[in-house]
This record gives structure tokens, C-alpha cells and sequence, in this order.
């Protein structure tokens, strides 16, 4: 949470595959909240900002070493910390919904990695640990990570769907790659994780389920 004096702002983390509908998740349940008079600043990674457009710029191109291509998009995330504090305190904000955040730049560099056929023995919640460990101080405390997936031939459906493919996005090893590296981290990690299976017409009624959940937690620290 993030401690802005007579309240606090609950931190949530939406990762997830290419296509799973996090995005679309997240906005639904930022509505559900401001519906309810909360009030909610969103942000996705990698931003605007000069280290989001390097990192796409410069980490997608083709041949990037996968490590370099990590390491830009974990240096963007840790850098937008501060623009989001930011944003929460002028907001005054009771919610922070992120699209993606250090958590991805881990596990779709670790899976990346891989991919390219570099055996490691290194897991997501390990190196999440050494990154978090790290940015003390800088890098914002994450109350609830949601992952969110959906079966494979929906999710390529979508990445297909009227909008250009992004980096890798329509190759599934690739993407259980990805899976596999959240499963690591969500069994793995001592932090709140929610799994949700985004399959077809249930976004609302999972917007509901995770509003409501969040809701409990604003309400516990009354």
C-alpha cells in the first residue's frame, strides 16, 4: 500500500499472457470502484515516459540480447515508480491498478531467455526477490497481484483480432513460457495472488469478483 497519511492506497498488479484480457479486466474493475465512489488511478507499463519508449524502441529490435531487452523494460517499471507515487498523491487516490509492472519484465525476460535456448536454473520469484530487495525504497509495495490467462486458442483469437501483433505474441511456446513463469511465481510467492481465467463472456463477472475483493481490503484498513 501506498501511505498517503489519513488513508491508505491499495496496489494492484495486473500481469498476465498476451491476449488474456488483463487490460480489459483492469478498466472494467477501475469502473466498478470509481462506481463506487473510490477513487482509482490506473497506469500500464512500458509508459510513455523516455525509459518506456527506449525499452520498446530499442529492446524489440531484432537480434536485442534477451538480457538487454530485460533489463530495459525492469528499468522502466522501477523508474515509473515515482510518476505513480506521483500520480496517487495528487489523486489522492484509495486505488492504484497497474497494467504490468516489474513482475512482467521477470518473467517474459526469463521466459524470453529460455526461448532463446539459454538453459537457467533461475525461477521468477527468486529474482523477483533480489529486485525487490534492490529497489527498497523505490519500487512500490503490491498488495494484490491478479494473473490472467485464458485458454490457448481463445487467447490467439484475440492477439489476432483487429490489431498488430506485438512482440511474440502469436507464438505459444513462447507464451507457455510465460505461464510457466507465473505459475512459478503465483505457487512460489508470499504475496496475495489471484489467478483468473478470462475465457469468453466472464470478464464482467470476474470485474465484480476482484471489485468486491478489493473493496474488502480498502474496508479492512478503515
Amino acid at each position: 500500500m501506498i501511505d498517503l497519511g489519513d488513508k491508505k492506497c491499495v496496489v494492484t498488479v495486473f500481469e498476465g499472457t498476451d491476449g488474456s484480457g488483463k487490460t480489459s479486466l483492469l478498466r472494467l474493475t477501475a469502473q466498478m470502484l470509481r462506481a463506487r465512489e473510490k477513487v482509482v488511478v490506473t497506469y500500464k507499463t512500458p509508459s510513455r515516459t523516455k525509459t518506456g519508449a527506449f525499452a520498446v524502441g530499442y529492446g524489440n529490435r531484432r537480434g536485442i540480447s534477451p538480457l538487454t531487452r530485460m533489463l530495459l523494460f525492469l528499468a522502466n517499471t522501477v523508474e515509473d515508480s515515482q510518476v505513480m507515487k506521483g500520480a496517487v498523491r495528487r489523486a489522492g487516490a484509495d486505488y492504484l491498478l497497474i497494467d504490468r509492472y516489474y513482475l512482467c519484465s521477470v518473467v517474459f525476460g526469463l521466459a524470453y531467455i529460455k526461448y532463446r535456448g539459454v538453459s537457467s536454473d533461475v525461477t521468477a520469484s527468486r529474482l523477483i526477490e533480489v529486485v525487490e530487495e534492490l529497489g527498497r525504497g523505490t519500487l512500490l509495495n503490491t498488495d494484490v497481484y491478479v494473473i490472467v490467462d485464458v485458454e490457448e486458442r481463445e487467447r490467439l483469437a484475440r492477439v489476432s483480432r483487429g490489431r498488430k501483433k506485438g512482440f511474440l505474441e502469436d507464438v505459444t511456446i513462447f507464451q507457455e513460457l510465460v505461464r510457466e513463469g507465473y505459475r512459478e511465481f503465483a505457487t512460489s510467492s508470499r504475496a496475495e495472488v489471484i489467478w483468473v481465467i478470462n475465457e469468453p463472456n466472464s470478464l464482467r463477472d470476474n470485474a465484480e469478483r476482484l471489485a468486491a475483493f478489493l473493496l474488502s481490503l480498502s474496508s479492512s484498513q478503515d
